[in-house]
């Protein structure tokens, strides 16, 4: 049984609750839904939120939020966790936690996570920012207790192996079938590593990036190709909090009865295909009888051929700068 429907939402420590307000809603393009004096809630759909800042909690990830369908998985991922002898919190203040019910606990590899149903909603999804945002897709962090934790999702909450590169990262689906909404990382500490909004088109992704980019905001990673879900995207740096924001877009859905997890390489392709080397050109030999053509004196990138004298007068006139063409 998959407990878990999809990622809901992140908690996130901040220092200064104006700055990194500024930052995701500038950057991630995110709408505030609703703001306190130390808390503001931001969303780019349907749901209350996506991203939740709490001011004077430190700087960084505090919690992991993940929907349950309804209580009856409540009910069955508590049972979960005490065969599991996971120690877990239950609780739910609609008027504070803007969800009807939650289990918070800390899994394996030390984060804290929550599971909840009921999460309030919005009439109208945000417009204007620029992006369309479709969903927040996954999540993903490093733990030294990489085969503990990556047992843990699989057999007590019911997360679903999708792929694997080798024995350092796992990616896990749940309830709503899109090839990963948690990515495991074996690290040597606990490192909250980035999370994922999936986009409309690749013309979203660029407006992101280029937004971002103007204003001098680093890429962790420029636009790439992953070999594991095959999702394009661009991962915006978020220094203050030492993560990433991904944006993508192709993100699959997967046929739970059809597919086989893969074992993939740990290599340069497997996080970006377009990485991937090109084969060398196959050149066609050239009977030992023909004549060597007066062409092949010159650059064989000339085509036609030309003069010395062209190459260094007529042509140099047409160059302005480095082409990116």
């Amino acid at each position: 049984m998959s407990i878990v429907t999809k990622l809901g939402y992140l908690a996130v420590g901040v220092s200064d609750l104006a700055e990194a307000t500024e930052f995701y809603t500038r950057y991630v393009r995110l709408d505030v839904t609703e703001r306190t004096p130390r808390t503001a809630f931001l969303t780019g759909g349907l749901e209350h939120h996506w991203i939740r800042l709490e001011e004077g909690n430190g700087q960084g990830l505090k919690r992991v939020g993940y929907e349950v369908a309804d209580e009856q998985a409540l009910v069955e991922a508590r049972r979960r966790l005490t065969a599991a002898k996971v120690e877990f919190a239950e609780g739910g203040t609609p008027s504070k936690d803007r969800v009807q019910r939650w289990l918070r606990f800390r899994d394996p590899g030390g984060f804290d996570i929550e599971l909840y149903s009921g999460m309030w909603e919005r009439g109208v999804a945000p417009v204007g920012t620029g992006v369309t945002m479709e969903k927040f897709l996954h999540a993903g962090w490093e733990v030294p207790q990489w085969d503990e934790a990556t047992r843990f999702y699989q057999d007590v909450l019911g997360f679903k192996a999708s792929d694997w590169i080798g024995d350092k990262v796992g990616f896990f689906r749940a309830g709503d079938r899109y090839h990963h909404s948690l990515v495991l990382i074996r690290g040597d500490r606990p490192a909250f590593n980035h999370f994922c909004i999936q986009v409309e088109s690749i013309d979203d992704v660029m407006r992101f990036r280029n937004n971002a980019v103007k204003d001098g905001i680093k890429l962790r990673d420029d636009l790439l190709r992953h070999a594991p879900s095959g999702s394009i995207g661009v991962y915006m740096k978020d220094e203050a909090r030492g993560m990433a924001v991904e944006f993508c877009i192709g993100h699959p859905q997967i046929d739970d009865a059809t597919h086989h997890a893969r074992i993939l390489p740990m290599a340069p392709e497997t996080k970006d295909i377009w990485l991937s080397p090109l084969p060398d050109p196959v050149r066609a030999p050239r009977p030992a009888s023909a004549p060597r053509p007066a062409s092949a004196q010159t650059s064989s990138w000339l085509e036609p051929a030309e003069s010395d004298a062209q190459a260094a007068s007529g042509n140099a006139g047409d160059r302005t700068g480095d082409c990116h063409g």
